[in-house]
């Protein structure tokens, strides 16, 4: 790994100017016997793959074994480190999400990558990093031959690069989402029940599912569900749907010459003075004050 920025005070920081290649923002490195490691925090956001070998992962007042098979992912204030490490090999695979530009609909009706990517990383202390992903020998081979082509396209940066190392990256995300959603593992299951909450709320934001619907999608109370959401996401599982309603009226308010009474339908809404209020209300504008923003932009 590329010299940290080292501060006697805090974790040592690793900054992107180090591992990323000019601005585009997916990386990857893969590491050979990894030594021990101190405690650091990053930039950016990292997909971990342990391919062989073992060791310790460690956490301010924690630590976890890991070996072959563990897939996990920290965002950039997670600090981390690896201790006791024996013929430990890995491939760290770091992006910034803001930047990756994915084509993100799809993927989020997938309950395993809520799980991996949001939910897991959220929980891992409380459940002791039992409820990480560990794959299957053959689901492992299975993701390191797209590991190589990710890192292949990186080195190399032929013609094309850049989009073949984002689909390529996007291959191994959904299959590492699939996977999850295989595992037994019992302290994987309410993680598994929260992540198709989160699927079923991103497909069917439109119709406004009741609290009581969504409570019997992941298979617990209403109280329960109220409260995992929150601590994983910040708001309550209507408020998120709220917020999916008016991020795609904003999509459409951008992409589309459709009314805005039309568009307000589309996401759900019968009211429009209604969705007008909770337009404005969480972005700050009104749905006709985007929409000319967005004519003027195309003009």
């Amino acid at each position: 790994m590329a010299a940290a920025t080292l501060d006697a005070s805090a974790p040592a920081r690793f900054r992107r100017a180090d591992h990323f290649h000019g601005s585009f923002p997916l990386a990857a490195s893969q590491v050979h016997s990894h030594a021990e490691c101190r405690v650091h925090r990053h930039e950016f956001s990292e997909l971990v793959i342990v391919l062989r070998g073992r060791g310790l992962h460690i956490a301010p007042g924690a630590s976890w074994p890991i070996g072959a098979g563990d897939a996990f992912v920290l965002h950039g204030d997670q600090e981390h480190g690896y201790v006791d490490t024996a013929d430990l090999d890995l491939v760290n695979i770091m992006f910034v999400p803001d930047e990756l530009a994915l084509p993100a609909a799809d993927i989020a009706t997938l309950p395993g990558y809520h799980v991996l990517f949001t939910l897991e990383p959220v929980f891992r202390q409380r459940d002791r990093f039992e409820s990480r992903l560990r794959m299957t020998q053959d689901q492992l081979h299975r993701v390191e031959g797209l590991i190589d082509r990710l890192e292949r396209e990186l080195s190399e940066r032929s013609a094309g690069w850049q989009y073949s190392a984002l689909a390529s990256f996007m291959l191994i995300v959904a299959d590492l989402s699939r996977f999850y959603m295989e595992t037994d593992a019992p302290a994987a299951q309410p993680l598994q029940r929260l992540g198709r909450v989160i699927s079923y709320a991103e497909r069917r934001y439109f119709e406004a599912p009741s609290l009581d619907k969504l409570a019997e999608i992941g298979c617990m109370s209403r109280r329960t569900l109220s409260r995992r959401f929150r601590q994983a996401l910040g708001v309550t599982p209507i408020e998120y749907m709220v917020r999916l309603r008016i991020e795609q009226a904003m999509e459409l308010l951008s992409s589309t010459d459709d009314s805005i009474t039309e568009i307000a339908a589309r996401v759900g809404y019968s009211d429009g003075n209604y969705f007008t209020r909770q337009f404005r209300a969480i972005t700050g504008r009104t749905p006709r004050e985007v929409r000319k923003a967005a004519v003027a932009a195309r003009s």
